[in-house]
C-alpha cells in the first residue's frame, strides 16, 4: 500500500520542463534587460562626475577675469569660456541658479546661510555657487543665501 502512495505522489509531482525552461529564459531575458539599464546608468553617473570636474575648470575661468587687465587678453579668455560652456551643455550639463526673492527648494539648492532680509522667509537672497544638473539629475546643488 504505501508503494501505491509513492506512485501517486510522483505523478502528481511530475515537472514540466517545458515550463521551466520557459520560465528561465523570461528569468535571463529579464537580467539582461536590467544588466543593459544599470550598465546605461553607471556610464550617467560617470559622465555627470567628469563634465562636473570640467565645470570646475570653467568655474576658475570666469574668475579669472576679475583679475585679467587687458582688454584683448579678457576677451580672448571670454572666448574660451563661451566654447567651454557650450561644450559642457551640449553634452547635456545644466546649471542651477536662482534668482533674488526665489522660493528655497532643498532639493536644488544648499543654504550657506540664513540672513535677514528684506526678501523674506524661506526665499533666495543670492546664488553664491551654481549648482548643476545632468539629464534631470542634480549632481552639484546650487549654493545659496536664504532670507529668515
Amino acid at each position: 500500500m504505501r508503494m501505491d502512495n509513492k506512485k501517486k505522489v510522483a505523478k502528481k509531482e511530475k515537472i514540466n520542463w517545458e515550463d521551466v525552461a520557459k520560465r528561465a529564459m523570461a528569468d535571463l531575458e529579464n537580467y539582461k534587460k536590467q544588466a543593459e539599464k544599470d550598465r546605461f546608468e553607471i556610464l550617467n553617473i560617470m559622465k555627470a562626475a567628469s563634465l562636473a570636474k570640467f565645470m570646475e575648470v570653467y568655474d576658475d575661468l570666469k574668475r579669472s577675469l576679475d583679475f585679467i587687465k587687458d582688454k584683448e587678453a579678457k576677451a580672448g579668455v571670454v572666448g574660451v569660456q563661451k566654447k567651454f560652456r557650450d561644450l559642457l551643455t551640449s553634452e547635456g550639463l545644466e546649471t542651477i541658479e536662482f534668482k533674488k526673492g526665489e522660493e528655497f527648494d532643498p532639493e536644488f539648492a544648499e543654504a550657506v546661510s540664513h540672513e535677514d532680509n528684506e526678501v523674506g522667509a524661506g526665499k533666495i537672497i543670492e546664488t553664491t555657487e551654481a549648482g548643476l544638473k545632468y539629464k534631470d539629475r542634480v549632481i552639484k546643488p546650487a549654493k545659496v543665501r536664504v532670507g529668515k
